[in-house]
């Protein structure tokens, strides 16, 4: 185990491979990217907990998920903090010819890859940061991305999530909303959640919407999922604009 003030072999080589400032900023995104709380949430403590009765947060995201897919049958879809897969379970790939799973979590990946690589044939795992300058994938016609932007920051996760939707595509975001009975992250025997209240910030739908619309995303519809202990998800379906002379993605809304 690694002490306070010791080198990983990550940083020697670093040091010794690269000179002047340019190591130094490596160092620093390479350390900022280990302090993230999500790489230390073990797979097992964040299922457990998003599952437990009092919680109920993973019932409610694969329903919604399911309702989405059955609503709008996307050709391609990328789930935004996919985690471990939740809800990929209703993925009708007669449909969905192609899925993209986004997570910071190479650990969560590797859980989703072992239940879903033989169910789902183009199934593409990217372990990303989604405010990384250089984020980006072939763009889909549907995004779904739930529980994501109270970690990050908003505009440029937005931005970058923009550029991944086709023309005529549909972003779904789920927004968790404050509650005046519940703290945000609820308190549970999986004490590694508690990691997450220090950068945890509700986001208000109103402001996100605005940014939505500010990137060319049109408010669709919005809807709320009320959750145990006075919480409720604010679920926001967005459609991106058409490219002038460009053909919009076909979504088979029904």
């Amino acid at each position: 185990m690694q002490t306070e003030g010791s080198k990983s072999s990550n940083e020697l080589n670093v040091r010794n491979t690269i000179p002047g400032k340019y190591a130094i900023r490596l160092l620093i995104v390479w350390r900022n990217s280990m302090k993230n709380p999500w790489l230390q949430i073990p797979a097992c403590d964040y299922e457990a907990h998003m599952a437990l009765p009092e919680v109920a947060q993973t019932q409610a995201l694969s329903k919604l998920m399911a309702s989405a897919l059955k609503e709008y049958a996307p050709a391609s879809l990328a789930v935004i903090g996919c985690t471990t897969g939740n809800g990929f379970e209703h993925i009708d790939h007669t449909h969905t010819h192609r899925v993209v799973g986004v997570d910071i979590n190479a650990a969560y990946l590797a859980v989703l890859k072992a239940r879903f690589a033989g169910k789902i044939p183009r199934l593409e795992l990217i372990e990303a940061d989604i405010t990384a300058p250089d984020f980006e994938f072939v763009p889909v016609s549907m995004v779904f991305a739930a529980l994501v932007f109270e970690y990050v920051n908003v505009a440029v996760a937005l931005c970058n999530i923009a550029r991944c939707l086709a023309s005529g595509a549909i972003l779904v975001a789920v927004l968790q909303l404050p509650s005046p009975e519940s703290a945000p992250v609820t308190a549970t025997p999986y004490k590694s959640l508690k990691l997450l209240a220090p950068i945890m910030n509700l986001v208000s739908p109103s402001e996100f919407s605005r940014m939505c619309n500010s990137l060319g995303l049109q408010q669709v519809k919005t809807d709320s999922i009320p959750l145990k202990k006075g919480k409720a998800f604010f679920v926001g379906f967005y459609r991106k604009d058409a490219e002038p002379g460009v053909p919009p993605d076909h979504l088979r809304s029904r």
